[in-house]
Order: C-alpha cells, then sequence, then structure tokens
C-alpha cells in the first residue's frame, strides 16, 4: 500500500510531517520531491523574472499584419 506524506528536512534527516502507521525497523522506499510554491505565494520580482525569462525565449513571426485579418484568415470558409 502506497501513502504520500509531507516531510521536512532538518539538516540531517527527513522528518514526517505527521505520525506514520509503520512498525519499528519496516522497510519503506522513499521518493524525495520538492513541494512548489504556489502561484500566488511567488514575489513580484519572481514573477518579473519569469516573464523575462519567456520573453527571452520568443520567437519573431514574420506574420504581415493583413494576413491576421479575420477576412484573410476564414476567406476559405465563406
Amino acid at each position: 500500500m502506497a501513502i504520500k506524506i509531507r516531510a521536512h528536512y532538518d539538516g540531517k534527516t527527513i522528518v514526517p510531517d505527521e505520525p506514520l502507521d509503520l512498525d519499528v525497523g519496516e522497510q519503506v522506499e522513499i521518493t524525495v520531491q520538492p513541494v512548489t510554491v504556489p502561484q500566488a505565494a511567488r514575489t513580484i520580482e519572481e514573477r518579473r523574472a519569469a516573464l523575462k525569462r519567456i520573453v527571452s525565449r520568443a520567437v519573431p513571426a514574420n506574420i504581415p499584419l493583413e494576413a491576421l485579418r479575420r477576412e484573410n484568415m476564414y476567406e476559405d470558409r465563406l
């Protein structure tokens, strides 16, 4: 039976944040995955830095403005 628990690292060991129903000496397999910070908890500086990273990777699309007009995009449906 697999269970998912929250734990924290105290600098030496991983400590569960809740009691576990395990026998003493019972072997377990642990996968460590950092908890991500919710988007709302991020600072404005972190959000701006993320936006700058996204913009810096942008690939320019050389599409003429006339081609983006609704009439030209859907003319085959008329």
